[in-house]
């Protein structure tokens, strides 16, 4: 469940500091235009993965992510869902007891990220 739970985190702190990360575009626009791209695509993508994107974008996960409290409720809603994912209700705890070493991670991995997906090394 670590994957999934580093997965929500790295995406609170990028809705969190979207203007500082990308200050010419709102998190917003972005989203608007980026399922304007997607959209188009799901129909050729499993069943389940398109009942997922309808769920998503309805329910603005990436501008909700923003706001710590909604990650509690998005971890434990997949853990209620999967019962092999039950570890990912305790997670939201580690993820506030050691909110600000996250920040300091995600401040050191996402530049670096960045940086290789620009120079297309991931």
């Amino acid at each position: 469940v670590a994957p999934i739970t580093l997965d929500v985190i790295w995406d609170h702190f990028l809705a969190r500091h979207w203007q500082q990360i990308v200050p010419e575009i709102s998190l917003p626009t972005f989203l608007t235009e980026a399922r304007a791209v997607i959209q188009p695509e799901l129909p050729s993508t499993p069943e389940r993965f398109q009942n997922l994107n309808r769920y998503l974008w309805t329910e603005r996960w990436m501008e909700n992510y923003a706001e710590a409290p909604y990650l509690e409720k998005v971890l434990s809603g997949m853990a209620s869902r999967r019962p092999r994912l039950a570890a990912l209700s305790d997670s939201y705890q580690d993820f506030t007891a050691h909110y600000h070493q996250f920040a300091t991670l995600f401040w050191q991995f996402y530049p670096r990220m960045m940086a290789q997906a620009a120079q297309q090394q991931l």
